[in-house]
């Protein structure tokens, strides 16, 4: 999959929105929303933070592939 499927699959099985995420991670939403997108990279400090927040892995989380979703 890759960055954008799971942070989106993280944050919508906590049934959050992007704002609250964003909010957590001390990020404006427009930024948060460029990191879920794939648009910008999290800074170190960002994905320890995502990975507390979800309990995942930061290199399960952030893991990039170039597979295509079937």
């Amino acid at each position: 999959m890759g960055l954008r499927h799971n942070l989106i699959k993280a944050r919508t099985n906590k049934n959050l929105k992007q704002v609250d995420v964003a909010r957590y991670l001390g990020l404006a939403k427009s930024t948060y929303c460029e990191i879920e997108h794939g648009h910008h990279s999290p800074s170190w400090e960002v994905a320890q933070r995502l990975e507390k927040f979800f309990g995942i892995p930061a290199s399960e989380l952030l893991e990039v592939t170039n597979e295509k979703p079937k």
